[in-house]
């Protein structure tokens, strides 16, 4: 029989990247606050600049430690919000500090924090929100140069500030992709499992707030161990790139297809009911007939956590295997078995 060849192109959309967790981004912010604190300090007790007002300048850097302090040992509930307006006191913070210092080589020293902020920022939020914290401290600094009548605060300003768009930009770019990675099946191109999870739990709180139906879809291929076994595991490989590839041009926009792993594929239907899913998957089943599967189809609830959601279609997948195979079973109710 000849094979039937396909695009190999990646499937669109991959998932959802991998998000660093907030107990983590809550910890990176008390190490920044307290660095910059301490490093303000320093440079206050060692020979430096001409400083208009040092005191007030100590005590603008002081309030980090406590809040640092703060930060890192209620990690774990600090919500996401707080981040944004830790980052915008931090702005002004330094803004404040600046003007302190007066004009001079100090004021030029000082902007480097800045770059610190724009960093973090593109690092741990999304690419938006950094533009809009970039765009807040470049309103603040140049407030800040006109207020000291800085010699050269233009100039001072396109130097601190393009080292901070440069920085936040190459940080965010490099770490968007590597979370996109983290989150990719590398012999497919699909989501792989975590990117799935986190995509189906996404959907599900989207569809709470909006009173919206979702349907999840695991599948198994039929036979694939045979396969294997028969041809090798270089021929199984490829057919799960074909698939993946013939199946990513079958699926809705919106629709999140994955490999969770082995010869076992997901399929997050957002906005979606149960008729509509069961028409999906059946066109999967003519787009690559020679390539029979199982699969179970579970639509969600209104109210389920997406690990019971996950495991009714699962429950349902074993019973389309034990059907003898190439057949869809829909998955009951919860609790319902």
């Amino acid at each position: 029989m000849t094979r039937r060849q396909y695009s190999l192109a990646p499937v669109k959309p991959l998932g959802t990247p991998i998000e660093v967790p907030r107990v983590t981004m809550a910890r990176a912010a008390a190490v920044m606050f307290a660095t910059g604190g301490i490093l303000a300090l320093l440079s206050l007790a060692v020979p430096h600049w001409h400083l208009a007002h040092p005191t007030e300048s100590a005590l603008i850097a002081v309030p980090a430690l406590p809040v640092a302090a703060l930060l890192y040992a209620f990690a774990d509930h600090v919500p996401e919000r707080a981040i944004h307006a830790l980052l915008v006191v931090a702005t002004v913070q330094l803004s404040v500090a600046v003007q302190f210092l007066g004009s001079g080589a100090a004021t030029a020293a000082a902007g480097c924090y800045y770059t610190w902020i724009s960093i973090f920022a593109f690092y741990f939020l999304r690419r938006r929100a950094a533009l809009l914290h970039l765009a807040f401290m470049g309103a603040a600094y140049a407030v800040t140069l006109w207020a000291v009548h800085a010699s050269g605060g233009p100039g001072q300003w396109v130097v601190t500030m393009g080292t901070a768009t440069a920085g936040g930009l190459v940080v965010g770019n490099l770490v968007g992709r590597l979370r996109q990675l983290a989150g990719t099946d590398v012999l497919t191109g699909l989501a792989n499992r975590r990117s799935w999870e986190l995509t189906l739990e996404r959907e599900l709180a989207r569809a709470w707030r909006q009173h919206l139906p979702v349907a999840l879809a695991i599948i198994d291929l039929d036979d694939f161990k045979a396969l294997n076994d028969r041809e090798g595991h270089l021929a199984g490989d490829r057919v799960l790139k074909e698939l993946s590839a013939a199946w990513g041009d079958v699926v809705r926009e919106e629709d999140v297809l994955a490999r969770p792993g082995g010869d076992e594929f997901g399929l997050v239907f957002p906005d979606c009911g149960q008729a509509q899913a069961m028409q999906i998957l059946d066109r999967l089943r003519k787009k690559t007939p020679e390539r029979t599967f199982s699969a179970g189809l579970a639509s969600w609830d209104g109210s389920e956590q997406a690990s019971s959601l996950m495991e009714r279609a699962d429950i349902a997948l074993y019973r389309a295997k034990n059907r003898g195979g190439n057949d869809t079973v829909v998955a009951g109710a919860p609790g319902g078995g």
